[in-house]
C-alpha cells in the first residue's frame, strides 16, 4: 500500500500543471497590490485546505515591512454555518457569508475535490456575478467547477486523497511564491518612494 501510493501520487505532482501555479500567484500579488481580500471556502477536508491556506496566506507570504495579503477562511464560523444552514440552507452558507463582505476585485477560491459540491459551486456563482476574482480547485473530474471559475488548478487524480495532498502542496509552493513576489514588489516601491499596497487614506491624500 505504501509504495503504491507513494508512486501514484508521484505521478499525480508530475501532471500538475506549473504555468497555472504562477498565473495563480500572480492573481494573489494582484489581490495584495490592491489591497483586497481573498475569502477561502470547501468541504470535510476541502474546509480543512480552505482554513490552512487562509493561515498560511496570512502568515507566510507576510514580509518585515509593510501591509499583509488579507484572506478570511468561510469555513471557521460554526454560529454562521449553522445559522445559514437552518434558517436557509447548507448550500447557502458561502454565498451568504460573502454578501456583506465580498467586493469587485476580491477573490474567492472554492476547494471541492469532486468539483461539484452545491455550496461552493453557489460561492462561486454569486462571487461571478459581483465581479470577484474566482479561482476553482478540484480534481480530474471537476469540470462544474471547472466551468464556471474564472482560473482553475486541476489535479489529475480521482483519488480524494492525493488531490488534497497536492493541493495542500500547491498551497505552499503559492505561498513561498507570493511572498518572494511582495518582497521584490517592495523593494522596486521602495527605491521609486512609493508604499504598496497603498491604503484608503493614501489614495485619498492623492
Amino acid at each position: 500500500m505504501f509504495a503504491r501510493y507513494v508512486e501514484d501520487y508521484i505521478g499525480v505532482l508530475k501532471k500538475l500543471d506549473e504555468t497555472t501555479v504562477e498565473r495563480l500567484a500572480q492573481v494573489l500579488l494582484g489581490t495584495w497590490r490592491a489591497n483586497r481580500t481573498v475569502f477561502c471556502c470547501g468541504n470535510g477536508g476541502s474546509a480543512a485546505s480552505a482554513s490552512h491556506f487562509v493561515l498560511d496566506l496570512t502568515k507566510l507570504t507576510a514580509t518585515p515591512r509593510g501591509l499583509r495579503l488579507r484572506a478570511v477562511a468561510l469555513t471557521e464560523s460554526i454560529a454562521a454555518i449553522s445559522a445559514i444552514s437552518n434558517d436557509s440552507a447548507y448550500e447557502e452558507i458561502f454565498s451568504e457569508q460573502l454578501r456583506p463582505f465580498l467586493a469587485p476585485g476580491d477573490v474567492v477560491i472554492g476547494f471541492s475535490t469532486s468539483g461539484s459540491s452545491p455550496n461552493v459551486l453557489r460561492a462561486v456563482h454569486y462571487a461571478n456575478s459581483m465581479g470577484a476574482i474566482t479561482i476553482g480547485v478540484t480534481g480530474r473530474h471537476g469540470r462544474r467547477l471547472e466551468s464556471i471559475a474564472r482560473h482553475t488548478l486541476v489535479v489529475q487524480s480521482s483519488s480524494v486523497q492525493q488531490i488534497e495532498d497536492a493541493t495542500m502542496m500547491v498551497a505552499h509552493i503559492l505561498c513561498l511564491r507570493v511572498k518572494d513576489l511582495i518582497a521584490r514588489q517592495q523593494d522596486e516601491s521602495a527605491r521609486e518612494g512609493l508604499l504598496l499596497p497603498m491604503r484608503p487614506a493614501d489614495v485619498a491624500a492623492m
